[in-house]
């Protein structure tokens, strides 16, 4: 948002107009429609939400004292000097309404729509960076959490927990760079939802190179999957780094009392698994 409205016509010129306009269009239509019986000071307050925006620092005062200065004058030439005021016959000023009421209106509509829907995006972009993930869309760790603590609150222990950790993910990084590094996980993070996200299981990025997933499926088909997970994204990186491997652990949430049990019981055989392998 900040920055689109910065691209364009550069603060001087953008400036420059709005000096004009409310510096000379502004006071010369206050008054040749009619002094303090025109439509002229509606104008007044959009200008100054559009300034507002558009304006910044010095510009901005600026352009919103001569606003102020300029209602000021004219307001006061019209007072001193009504004789110089053009006075509409009852027809003039019926088509004037006729034509101003609804231009203010629609106006009006106009920028609380802008505004509403620019709240809208920024709240929902908000939403999304406190819940999810930036770079793979999952869930983040908080909001794992959160649901995984409301999970056992809810007296429901079905289901299994899956940890799972990218092994000599660093390479990727050490040998490509962070970006690849990225890309890795964004594509690991893919895999993952193509298998897990039947609208049931929370997957998650825990941080780094670890995912954790809730899983609600039945626990003998889960090991099957995981390996055809490994399969692909080991596929993806063997031309990278073919040391990046994937080592995961599964624990019940059954038996387990707190989410810290059940998420330790998952490290536990992840961490059995990664020492198998380092000795075999």
């Amino acid at each position: 948002m900040l920055y689109e409205r910065h691209k364009g016509f550069s603060d001087r010129s953008k400036f420059l107009f709005f000096l004009v306009l409310t510096g000379i269009v502004l006071p010369l239509s206050f008054i040749d429609a009619g002094g303090s019986n025109s439509f002229t000071i509606a104008y007044v307050f959009f200008l100054l939400i559009i300034v507002s925006y558009i304006l910044d620092g010095w510009y901005r005062n600026t352009i919103i004292a001569v606003i102020i200065l300029a209602f000021m004058g004219v307001h006061t030439y019209s007072r001193y000097f009504p004789e110089r005021i053009p006075v509409l016959d009852s027809d003039s000023f019926f088509v004037d309404q006729l034509i101003q009421v609804p231009i203010v209106l629609l106006l009006s509509f106009l920028v609380v729509r802008y505004f509403a829907d620019a709240y809208y995006q920024t709240n929902r972009r908000l939403m999304q960076l406190a819940h999810f993930d930036e770079l793979t869309g999952l869930l983040n760790r908080r909001n794992f959490n959160e649901i995984l603590q409301k999970q056992f609150e809810s007296g429901n222990h079905n289901g299994h927990l899956i940890m799972l950790d990218v092994d000599n993910f660093k390479m990727i990084n050490d040998k490509e760079g962070h970006l690849a590094g990225d890309d890795g996980l964004k594509h690991l993070g893919a895999i993952l939802r193509q298998y897990f996200d039947n609208g049931k299981n929370m997957i998650s990025r825990w941080g780094g190179d670890e995912f954790i997933i809730i899983y609600f499926g039945e626990s003998g088909h889960v090991e099957t999957v995981l390996e055809q997970v490994k399969k692909e994204f080991k596929e993806y990186v063997k031309n990278i780094e073919p040391m990046v491997d994937i080592t995961f652990g599964i624990a019940p949430l059954q038996g387990c009392q707190t989410p810290n049990d059940v998420l330790a019981k998952a490290d536990q055989v992840m961490y059995e698994k990664k020492r198998e392998k380092k000795n075999s």
